[in-house]
């Protein structure tokens, strides 16, 4: 048993002398970058070691993995310390320790250079090897960093063979009989270990892995990235660019794709467009016919509706009263006929309405390790002093929420491990009442004006309609629609009752729909045919029938409230230029509609199919859309390209 011991003291040895040379790289890259913090901005520090180290462990429990299984499960089943053994998989381990931090090490450099952790774009260097490794030693500035790391590498390296050497020698002299009380033991104990380094792996509790989203707990660029491992990066993103709903589509050629639309948005407007013609980057001035006065600022509140599908109205034909509030809502306020969500997904609603830009496919644009940066509402509303949060019921690194929106403009950010325990009902955190409860609570104090978005969940299986609430006997799935109106309206009601409501402008929009009856074609119109209201005491009633979608929202918005901006995005003012089409995606196909016809494509595949929709979706020739087709081109292909090439953040 004694050799049991010997061993498991070594590789336990090992791991902490890893998470403590990769946190002194992190105490090194914070004293060598420290100009990089915000000075204006007083963040604790402390989060960012703590986070660091957390992520440090799941780098390092993927590697030290091997000598818990090997050297210590299996030689409690079957004694084998050889000393071939033993030295291959110390020799395996040390090498690939020894690549986490000379990654961790080099990133130093990277961050002040680059200003992001090292990730999968280092791979793009293969083919100019030479090169850039001859533009890193020609640069005598690199050559501190460059001796330092390898000298760290090379004192970790000693000091754990030299350990392994003296264990080895110990086991191998030491007693090989164990008895069966004994080898039990050792079972147990390796079991235990073995559990141990398999969650360190997983992070965390919880129904997701750890993700880079993790370790941001601030506003700051810099402390959020601190905590961040390169080398779990850096296999993350090499992961994540290779997932196959992030390949390219490749619709037609992207920079032919953005001039076109660029030339598109320049007719008949006085926008200021960005020198760089294969941007979409324009300034926009006021609008003269804007309901606030210049100098304005009323609070803005977004309601972001878990699948609130238009039909799910009566205003849309639904025969059974399951929205009062909203269609009440609806004759009041300024509302959308024609409005359609981009995706499917939740992340793909919150992204093109915050930001403007649409989605593809089944792409999750917020989840990449790499955190990507956007320049939207968020953004705007900041720049103009206002307070910007976010509420949503479950945790914040689902679908990587809190590092995206943190990254991209929001300071406050509420979630599932922010409200007690005792209110979670499902998978999906609380209940829309809670989230709509704590917020109020909270905009009640908050500093105005401000930008709050609130994204609801209860509408979304697995359903959990409260005992209290009068369900009228529905089914589950229809109850929670009227649970989730009842929710909306107590919310509104409470603003009023506050004080909060004659200075702010309300915005209710689903993320996306779902499917109410029988899909009409491969696509149900259920599923992207959503409400947009715009409510506010200064605007009153008016219905807009042109064609929009999410990403038009900050537009329209803007417009209304008279705010000059920087537009970096897709979004169209449909109240001051018609829109006819609107196109939108599902996991498998892109969609282009307009008053007449519903154009499908999955260009994975080359399947198309037209419909005409005054026929109620009869399948016409494929020549019948020629039109949208071309447009639904050029649309997600300059979409690819302005991502691809980072042109979704403001240059000034």
């Amino acid at each position: 048993m004694n050799n049991f011991f010997k061993a498991f003291r070594f590789v336990i040895t090992t791991h902490l002398a890893a998470l403590l040379v990769l946190s002194v790289l992190r105490l090194a890259q914070y004293f060598y970058l420290n100009d990089f913090v915000d000075a204006n901005v007083s963040n604790p520090v402390w989060p960012a070691f703590v986070r660091g180290l957390w992520l440090d462990n799941v780098a390092v429990c993927y590697v030290m993995i091997l000598p818990y299984v090997l050297l210590l499960f299996i030689s409690s089943i079957i004694p084998f310390f050889n000393k071939y053994v033993w030295r291959t998989v110390v020799t395996v381990v040390i090498a690939v320790l020894s690549v986490e931090i000379a990654l961790q090490a080099a990133n130093l450099q990277y961050f002040k250079y680059f200003s992001n952790v090292i990730n999968s774009s280092i791979f793009e260097w293969m083919e100019e090897a030479g090169t850039a490794v001859t533009m890193i030693l020609e640069e005598p500035s690199y050559w501190v960093l460059i001796i330092s790391g390898l000298s760290l590498i090379a004192l970790f390296d000693i000091f754990i063979w030299r350990h392994s050497e003296k264990t080895l020698e110990g086991l191998l002299s030491g007693k090989t009989v164990v008895n069966y009380v004994d080898r039990l033991k050792i079972f147990a104990v390796s079991l235990v270990v073995i559990g141990l380094c398999m969650f360190g792996i997983r992070g965390r509790m919880g129904y997701n892995p750890i993700k880079v989203s993790a370790v941001y707990y601030c506003d700051d660029y810099f402390l959020n990235r601190l905590g961040v491992n390169a080398a779990f990066n850096l296999l993350n993103t090499y992961i994540d660019n290779n997932r196959r709903e992030n390949r390219g589509l490749n619709l037609m050629d992207g920079e032919t794709a953005v001039r076109k639309i660029r030339h598109d948005m320049q007719r008949g407007t006085s926008d200021v467009f960005s020198v760089d013609s294969l941007s979409l980057q324009r300034h926009i001035k006021r609008d003269s016919s804007a309901i606030f006065a210049e100098g304005e600022k009323p609070n803005v509140v977004i309601i972001l509706m878990e699948s609130m599908s238009a039909k799910l109205m009566q205003h849309f034909g639904c025969d059974v009263r399951m929205t009062p509030f909203l269609d009440s809502l609806w004759n009041e306020s300024f509302s959308f006929e024609n409005f359609y969500s981009v995706g499917n997904h939740t992340n793909q609603g919150i992204y093109s309405t915050l930001y403007g830009f649409p989605t593809v496919l089944s792409r999750n644009a917020m989840k990449g390790t790499d955190i990507p940066t956007y320049y939207g509402m968020p953004n705007v509303f900041a720049e103009k002093g206002y307070s910007t949060s976010f509420y949503m019921t479950h945790e914040s690194q689902y679908d990587n929420m809190n590092a995206f929106l943190r990254t991209n403009g929001f300071k406050h950010i509420r979630s599932q491990e922010d409200y007690p325990g005792d209110s979670i009902v499902n998978s999906f955190g609380v209940s829309d009442g809670f989230l709509f409860d704590y917020a109020l609570n909270e905009l009640k104090t908050m500093q105005q004006p401000f930008f709050s978005v609130l994204l609801t969940i209860s509408n979304h299986p697995p359903y959990v309609v409260p005992d209290w609430f009068d369900a009228h006997g529905w089914d589950a799935e229809y109850a929670i629609v009227l649970y989730s109106d009842y929710c909306l309206r107590r919310f509104f009601e409470g603003m009023k009752r506050c004080g909060l409501y004659e200075n702010t402008v309300f915005v209710f929009v689903a993320d996306h729909g779902k499917i109410i009856g029988r899909p009409e074609c491969e696509v149900a119109e259920s599923f992207n045919h959503v409400p947009l209201i715009i409510h506010s005491s200064r605007i009153g009633k008016k219905t807009e029938k042109d064609f929009c979608c999410q990403t038009d929202i900050q537009a329209i918005l803007f417009s209304l409230l008279g705010i000059e901006y920087d537009n970096v995005g897709f979004g169209c003012d449909v109240l001051n230029n018609t829109s006819s089409e609107v196109f939108y995606s599902t996991d498998d196909i892109l969609c282009a509609r307009d008053s007449s016809y519903l154009y499908l494509t999955d260009p994975r595949t080359n399947m198309i199919k037209s419909y005409d929709i005054r026929e109620k979706y009869k399948e016409v020739a494929k020549d019948s859309c020629l039109y949208l087709d071309s447009l639904l081109r050029r649309r997600f292909a300059a979409y690819e390209y302005l991502v691809s090439h980072k042109k979704t953040t403001l240059v000034k």
